[in-house]
C-alpha cells in the first residue's frame, strides 16, 4: 500500500505493482452531428451550470494549458476504478443551458478518453467536465471540475494573473461546496520566466479571491516528477528534494500558503505537496500519438490519499 505524506517528510513513496485497468462505464450522451463548416465554439460566459449536490466537496484540477490535467484526471479515475471499486461518471445535467455541443461531446468521449493506451490531445475552448464520484455502494464521496486550460491561465494576453474567468467557474468558485484546489506545476516548464511568474501570480488571485479559509484546502501537484533525478525506484520519490525544487521554479507560490499560526506544532505551508507521474508516452510517428503506459499506482494512490485527508480535514 502507498505511504501517505504531507510535503515536509522525506520517505518515499512506496506501493504495489500496478495493475492496468479498464474502462469506466458512463452513460453515454448523444451528439447532434453537424456536418460542412466546423462548428462555432459556445460562449463560455453564457454557459450556466448548476451543481446538483451542493454538500459533496469538489475537487479542482487546476493548471495551464498542456499542463497535465486531462491525463492527471485519466490516471486518478482509472486507479479509483481498478483499486478501490469505484464508480465515475460525469455528471449529465451540471450544464443547464442548452445546445452546449462542446459538454455533449466530451461527454460521449469520456469512456473512451479513459481508456485510452495513446497521449491524448490537447483540450480546447470549453472542453470541461464535471464529474461525479461514488463508492461501491453509490454514495457520492466527491465531484471533480476538470475545466480548460485556457480559462485557468490564458497562453496569451496581458494581465493574465487577473483575467476574469468564465461564468461557469465562477458560478462553482463561490459555490457552498467544499473545494479542494489542485495546483499543477511541472519541472522545467517549456515558458519564460516572466510567465511562470504569472501563473503564480493567478494562484495567489485566486487565493484571495475565491478562497473560503474556514473549509476550502489546497494541494500543490508536481506532475511529471518521472522527470526529474527526484524519482529513486518505481513509484518512490525523494518528497523534500523535488519540493524544493517546484519552490526554486515557481518563486513565491510556497509564500501564498504559508502557515500564519502561532502554533508551534502547526505545519509551515497550509497547502499538501504531491509529486505525480501519469505514465510514460512513446515517441509518436508525425501525425500521430504516442502511445501511454500508466504510471506507478504510488502517484494516484498518493494524490487520492491526500484529497482525502483535504476532504476530512
Amino acid at each position: 500500500m502507498a505511504t501517505k505524506f504531507d510535503g515536509l517528510d522525506n520517505e518515499p513513496i512506496i506501493t504495489e505493482t500496478p495493475e492496468v485497468t479498464t474502462d469506466v462505464t458512463v452513460e453515454p450522451t448523444e451528439v447532434t452531428e453537424q456536418p460542412g463548416q466546423p462548428r462555432t465554439p459556445t460562449d463560455p460566459n453564457k454557459i450556466t451550470v448548476k451543481v446538483s449536490d451542493t454538500k459533496a466537496p469538489i475537487i479542482l484540477l487546476f493548471g495551464a494549458p498542456s499542463s497535465g490535467k486531462t491525463m492527471t484526471l485519466v490516471r486518478l479515475a482509472r486507479y479509483l476504478r481498478a483499486k478501490k471499486g469505484y464508480s465515475v461518471s460525469v455528471d449529465q445535467r451540471f450544464v443547464t443551458t442548452k445546445d452546449v455541443w462542446e459538454y455533449a461531446e466530451n461527454s460521449a468521449k469520456f469512456n473512451q478518453m479513459l481508456g485510452t493506451t495513446t497521449a491524448l490531445p490537447g483540450t480546447g475552448r470549453n472542453d470541461f467536465l464535471f464529474l461525479r464520484v461514488c463508492d461501491s455502494k453509490g454514495k457520492l464521496i466527491c465531484q471533480i471540475l476538470e475545466g480548460a486550460g485556457e480559462d485557468y491561465f490564458p497562453s496569451k494576453g496581458t494581465d493574465r494573473a487577473q483575467n476574469p474567468f468564465p461564468s461557469y467557474m465562477t458560478g462553482i468558485f463561490n459555490g457552498n461546496n467544499k473545494k479542494v484546489w489542485v495546483f499543477l506545476t511541472e519541472p522545467n516548464w517549456d515558458v519564460n520566466q516572466a510567465d511562470r511568474e504569472e501563473y503564480v501570480q493567478r494562484i495567489a488571485y485566486c487565493k484571495g479571491q475565491f478562497f473560503n479559509l474556514k473549509k476550502d484546502k489546497s494541494i500543490i501537484l508536481y506532475n511529471k516528477v518521472d522527470k526529474t533525478p527526484f524519482v529513486t525506484g518505481a513509484g518512490q520519490v525523494h518528497v523534500q528534494n523535488a519540493m524544493n525544487e517546484c519552490n526554486n521554479e515557481y518563486d513565491g507560490l510556497f509564500r501564498i500558503f504559508r502557515n500564519t499560526s502561532p502554533l508551534p506544532w502547526a505545519e509551515k505551508y497550509t497547502c499538501k505537496f504531491v509529486p505525480f507521474s501519469t505514465g510514460v508516452y512513446g515517441k509518436a510517428a508525425q501525425g500521430e500519438l504516442g502511445h501511454y503506459d500508466i504510471s506507478h499506482d504510488a502517484y494516484p494512490a498518493t494524490l487520492w490519499e491526500t484529497i482525502m485527508d483535504c476532504i476530512k480535514g
